[in-house]
């Protein structure tokens, strides 16, 4: 266009620079009809100052209406990115929304596992601890800042921190839920309960005189003088192992335990479980009576360990 500008420029001066008298003939391509014109060298300046003038008009209006047009595409290219970039953040606000959720879904199935933790501990009869006991993650930190921070950068940071703090509180509270269950079911399967309501002890454990001829004895386990047909509970949980008439010890169950533990009940009434059944830790499995080698009703309680009769005393609660 500029170019164009100058070449137009140039032939005006050419006319500028015109001398003398001229003859201007305008001939049709048949030939008829030939005008003609007489002109001197001001005339024809005149025409072509105004023919420049003209172009120049219209070289003007056209450079006016390129530099518009440029003008309106580079606002319509700068609003496409505009567009482009809002649309991107948009994106990225979803997304972080999402996470967000994700973590919040974390949060509650977190809650649970607190939640199941402490009533394991009040099983436990454990002193249940503070949140503050058991969170190691250092506390949120903030204030204003000289350097400039975008929302969508302090969110991210936000989430991933959150989310690394989530994994490692996890990882915690599992391993304290599986410690105290871990607790928990030791405590069941180690004889603790006393077998019956109430009664006495009428034998202890070890040495004693035999009940019978008075002669020298040793007794491994305690009898406990109580009611005909007082109920008989399990010490622990655990398998039957026996359940049925055993010699001198009448109607006997005897119950295989964990941790090496194994306990055994003698002289029942009557039997309430069958061998193979599992009982739980405070389960009735009989009746006091006096079968077997008896001088009344009474429970003959005894514990194992590893085979070994230990004293029942130093385990019941």
């Amino acid at each position: 266009m500029i170019n164009k500008f100058r070449k137009l420029k140039d032939l005006l001066n050419s006319f500028q620079q015109m001398q003398g008298d001229y003859t201007v003939m305008l001939v049709p391509h048949d030939g008829k009809g030939i005008s003609r014109k007489d002109m001197d060298t001001v005339q024809i300046k005149k025409y072509a100052t105004i023919a420049g003038g003209v172009a120049l008009g219209t070289v003007g209006v056209i450079m006016l209406l390129s530099c518009m047009l440029y003008s309106s595409s580079k606002e319509a290219r700068e609003l496409a990115e505009f567009r482009k970039t809002k649309a991107q953040q948009e994106q990225k606000v979803q997304e972080l929304a999402k996470s967000t959720e994700a973590v919040q879904k974390q949060l509650a199935a977190l809650a649970k596992i607190e939640a199941n933790v402490r009533e394991q501990m009040k099983k436990s009869g454990m002193e249940v601890p503070t949140k503050e006991q058991l969170t190691e993650a250092e506390g949120g930190k903030g204030g204003p800042s000289k350097a400039k921070i975008s929302d969508i950068t302090i969110l991210q940071q936000q989430n991933l921190n959150l989310q690394k703090s989530m994994q490692v509180s996890t990882k915690n509270w599992d391993a304290l839920l599986a410690s105290i269950k871990s607790e928990n079911y030791r405590m069941e399967v180690t004889p603790s309960k006393w077998p019956v309501d109430g009664g006495y002890v009428s034998s202890e454990f070890g040495g004693r005189a035999n009940p019978f001829d008075g002669s020298g004895d040793y007794h491994p386990g305690i009898d406990i003088a109580e009611d005909y047909g007082a109920p008989i509970y399990a010490s622990a949980s655990g398998y039957v192992q026996r359940a049925g008439w055993y010699g001198g010890y009448g109607n006997y169950v005897n119950i295989s335990h964990d941790y090496g533990y194994s306990t055994a009940y003698g002289h029942m009434s009557s039997i309430k479980v069958n061998a193979g059944d599992y009982v739980e830790k405070g389960q009735v499995i009989g009746y006091v009576g006096s079968t077997g080698y008896s001088t009344g009703p009474h429970l003959h309680f005894e514990v194992l360990l590893y085979g070994e009769q230990v004293n029942p005393r130093k385990l019941m609660k």
